[in-house]
């Protein structure tokens, strides 16, 4: 898959576009920035944004071309940010560092995340978010239209979103139809959702 990733990060143009994300535009929109997080962050699009807002950002990829591409669309903005190339099953956050994780797109297996998810709540501070924006099952019916894994085990439901981030309080979950632009991959009818969690204080 690294290879997979390499290869698309590699070709001429942004993969899923320059623009952030409309769920990372809409919730970062008008928050006092602080430091936050985003694991498997491809070409940068969204860490550039958040950067721009004022965010201490950090993100990592497996990719060392996702990572080249995002510094250098980081330079071009004239903003910094701190893009690491690193394993996701490796990641092991200093605890509380974060104020928000944001997870656009990010499609792991089962079973990695299970070993995933609580070191990313682990990361997070108390009152701190967990949001993310991924594709449902539903999606597998457009996939070859606007893009997605083509394998179910992959994709999501609320029921599965509940259960994997029980650990945080829900805050917003909605699964929906959309049409989406982003760059020439994620472009068309889609089926998505989307979840904010909160770390309560223990």
């Amino acid at each position: 898959m690294k290879e997979f990733w390499d290869q698309r990060y590699a070709e001429e143009g942004l993969a899923y576009g320059e623009k952030p994300n409309e769920f990372v535009r809409e919730y970062l929109e008008g928050r006092e920035p602080g430091r936050i997080l985003f694991p498997c962050e491809g070409q940068g699009r969204n860490a550039v944004y958040a950067a721009r807002l004022g965010w201490e950002v950090e993100a990592f990829d497996y990719s060392e071309v996702a990572q080249q591409s995002a510094m250098k669309q980081a330079s071009l903005a004239g903003v910094e940010i701190d893009y690491q190339v690193r394993d996701v099953l490796e990641f092991s956050p200093e605890t509380g560092k974060y104020d928000i994780v944001f997870l656009c797109y990010v499609h792991l297996k089962p079973e990695w995340r299970k070993q995933v998810y609580p070191e990313l709540v682990r990361g997070l501070k108390n009152g701190g978010a967990l949001v993310m924006e991924v594709f449902t099952k539903t999606q597998l019916a457009y996939q070859a239209i606007s893009g997605g894994p083509s394998k179910e085990e992959l994709l999501y439901t609320p029921d599965i979103v509940r259960e994997e981030f029980a650990a945080l309080r829900e805050v917003y979950l909605r699964d929906f139809h959309t049409t989406l632009d982003e760059g020439k991959y994620h472009v068309g009818p889609a089926h998505v959702l989307r979840y904010v969690g909160r770390k309560e204080e223990v």
